[in-house]
């Protein structure tokens, strides 16, 4: 998680905050991911969001899930559907 905050705030600074980013900014940017705050890293540690979603990171790619689906898609006749490229 400490990694991610950092790479959000280093992202951040590239794109024209070499000062470094505000304590809060306008809610309805932050909440859109138009603008960075610390504000925002302190909503998304509070709202105990570890995969730092409401940072616009993207969720992880679940084994389990990709495992389960290939079950489907063979009995369901499915092995050789374009939906298998997916997960394989």
């Amino acid at each position: 998680m400490k990694r991610k905050i950092n790479q959000y705030i280093q992202t951040w600074l590239g794109h024209g905050y070499p000062d470094g980013i505000p304590d809060e900014a306008d809610p309805v940017l932050e909440s859109l991911n138009k603008a960075p705050s610390y504000r925002a890293i302190c909503r998304a540690i509070m709202k105990n969001d570890t995969t730092l979603i409401s940072l616009g990171f993207s969720r992880p790619e679940c084994a389990a899930y990709n495992t389960l689906k290939r079950i489907e898609l063979r009995e369901r006749g499915l092995e050789t559907s374009a939906q298998q490229e997916f997960f394989f």
